[in-house]
Parts: C-alpha cells; structure tokens; sequence
C-alpha cells in the first residue's frame, strides 16, 4: 500500500495488518503513487486500486481465471459498478466485449472504463514503462493505449470493482479532462500516421472526448458561475473555446441554446464576491 502524503491516519491504519506493507512518501499524485507501487510490487500480475474504491471478492480469481483461457493476453480486463459517495449503488455501465483490434478500439474510446477493472502481467509494464506522471487526468488511459499497442487483451463480463463517483471527482472536472484528454490524443497520432483504419479511429475518439468533456465544461461552467467564481468560470469557458473549438456549437446538449444563455446570464449577472463582502 502506497501512503501518497495522507493528512489522516492512513498508515496508523495500515499498521494493524501485518501482511500489509505500507510505503509512505510526500504526495506525488495518482501516477507516482502508482509508479511506486510498481516498482515496490514482486507479484508476476499487478493491479491498481484507488484508496476510494473498492475490488469484489472474486476479483483475481475472475482476472486469473481469463488469463487461463487467454494465455496470450497482457493484461485482461472485467466490468465495474459505478457507487455513490456513501457506497450505495449508482449504475452499472457496460462495454461491448473487445476480441480483436484492441488498440483501435481504445482509441475511439475508453471500453476499460476504468484501471481498476485491469489486471496486468508484470512483463507488460516492464515493457511499456511508468505511468506519466505530467497527465494529471487521464494517464490510466495513456498508459493503456501503450499497452494495447504492444500486447492483445482478454475481456470478461465479471464484476471485479465498484468505482466510487463524487461531486469532485476528476472525470466530473471537465475542463482538466479536456487538456488532459488531448494531450493523450496528440500523443497518439505519430503511432497512427499512414494506417487509414487507425487515422479514423483517432479521429473518432477525439471528436468523442471533445464532445464527452465538453459537455462536462460546460456543466462546469455554469457550477461556477452559480456560485460566484468568475474566474474559474472564464477559465472554463476558455478551456471549452481552445479544446472543443467549432465542436462548441455542435455539442450533443439537448436545448443547447438555453444552456449557452444561463452561462452567459451567469456571467454577466453574478455579483463580485469581494464588492458583496464589502456591501455587507
């Protein structure tokens, strides 16, 4: 277990188990707590669970139990049911079940949903490298792109995690996902240079990250502006004009202008909280 920094009393925790080792370090993120849980591990399959989820009981059987029946695969891949913050259930998103062109397929969008649905063979990661730690939002998706370049996966329809979904988690902030997104995106396009097959792929996933985050954006947007925090309300706007561009006008909202006009009311209308605290 990878204590990344915690305030709390994670590694008093930790301590009660003593089959658990805990390795404490200054907070370097999601990507270096995984790195180093990487580098610490001696296991020949690894996965990766965030403090806030959670795994099912079967989880490594189900994962094993696929690698037994796909010998070829590096890394093989189960389902997950999205929780509410209190763990109570929210739904249960589902994939088409991937066999073959496994990259591809990655690049119009996630099928993995989450790195917590993955086991992987520890050769892969010796091959492929570290998660990168300058994407801060999407480098489980990095990391497997690399992977699906190089090796074949498995996929499996067994529940192996419950992914926990709350009002500040990463995916619901939409214009980091949105940086983050394309530089995953423009990462990708010198491995998919000169093959038609996987230029179009490329091309489809991007429109539906742009479409998928800025949708988000914009739903952020208005948060902001709701709240009086103009600031990061501009610099959501100003993510959504540099990312999404001429997509802005093409997003998939229902009643798309109305939206568009309460971002603008809230823009305009929403009183300064500094002149507010000084009227009071």
């Amino acid at each position: 277990m990878v204590d990344d920094g915690s305030p709390d009393t994670t590694s008093e925790v930790a301590e009660r188990y003593p089959t658990v080792r805990c390795i404490r370090q200054q907070n370097q993120g999601l990507s270096g707590a995984r790195n180093t849980g990487l580098r610490e591990s001696r296991g020949k399959f690894l996965m990766f669970l965030d403090a806030d989820d959670r795994l099912t009981t079967n989880a490594v059987q189900a994962h094993l139990e696929c690698f037994a029946a796909h010998p070829d695969a590096g890394f093989v891949v189960g389902d997950i049911d999205r929780i509410h913050e209190d763990g109570s259930f929210e739904c249960a998103p589902r994939w088409p079940i991937l066999t073959a062109n496994f990259y591809e397929e990655l690049l119009k969008a996630n099928h993995v949903a989450n790195t917590i649905a993955v086991m992987f063979r520890r050769t892969v990661l010796e091959t492929v490298g570290e998660f990168v730690r300058t994407i801060s939002a999407a480098e489980d998706y990095e990391m497997l792109l690399r992977a699906a370049r190089s090796f074949p996966s498995a996929h499996h329809r067994t529940v192996v995690a419950y992914y926990r979904r709350y009002s500040a988690s990463m995916s619901r902030k939409g214009s980091l996902m949105l940086q983050s997104m394309h530089q995953v995106m423009h990462a990708q396009q010198e491995f998919v240079k000169g093959n038609s097959r996987l230029e179009a792929a490329w091309r489809e996933g991007d429109t539906y990250w742009r479409d998928e985050f800025g949708t988000i954006t914009g739903r952020e947007i208005l948060s902001h502006a709701r709240r009086g925090d103009i600031g990061r309300a501009w610099k959501a706007v100003l993510a959504m004009l540099w990312y999404v561009r001429g997509r802005v006008l093409l997003l998939p909202w229902n009643n798309r202008l109305r939206i568009w006009r309460r971002i603008w009311a809230g823009l305009r209308s929403t009183p300064d909280p500094e002149n507010q605290r000084q009227a009071q």
